[in-house]
C-alpha cells in the first residue's frame, strides 16, 4: 500500500478495556512496517493495566484531558499539547484524573508490534 491520509472524524474508534480506540495507520491497514499510529480515549477516571512492550517505543501526544503517565521512575503529568516517551522494555500505565470526560491522545509505536 502507499501513500495514506485520514480524518480524525472518519475513525472509528472500538471499544477497549481502558475506553476506546483505532489504529489509524499501521501493518493492518497501511502496510506500515515501521511504525504504527493511533487514537485513544482513555475512560473517564479509568486507566489501562501496568504493562509493556519490549521491543515498541512509545509516544502517547495528548489532545484533550488530564491524567499521568505512570513507570517506575515516577508520574509524568499530561494535558493538552504534552508529549510522553515510553522506551521500550519499560513497565508503564496512563491514567486518566478527569472523573466526568475522556483523556484523548495520539499513540504513535515504533516498530508497530501487535495491535492492542
Amino acid at each position: 500500500m502507499g501513500h495514506a491520509s485520514a480524518k480524525e472524524k472518519d475513525v472509528v474508534l472500538h471499544a477497549c478495556a481502558w475506553g476506546r480506540t483505532a489504529t489509524v495507520f499501521g501493518p493492518e491497514n497501511v502496510g506500515s512496517q515501521f511504525v504504527r499510529v493511533k487514537i485513544t480515549e482513555y475512560a473517564p477516571g479509568g486507566s489501562h493495566t501496568l504493562h509493556r512492550h519490549d521491543t515498541e517505543e512509545e509516544v502517547i501526544y495528548v489532545l484533550e484531558g488530564r491524567g499521568v503517565s505512570r513507570t517506575k521512575a515516577g508520574d509524568q503529568p499530561m494535558e493538552p499539547g504534552t508529549f510522553v516517551f515510553i522506551p521500550a522494555g519499560t513497565d508503564h500505565t496512563t491514567i486518566n484524573l478527569e472523573p466526568d470526560k475522556p483523556l484523548k491522545g495520539i499513540i504513535i509505536k515504533a516498530p508497530p508490534g501487535k495491535s492492542d
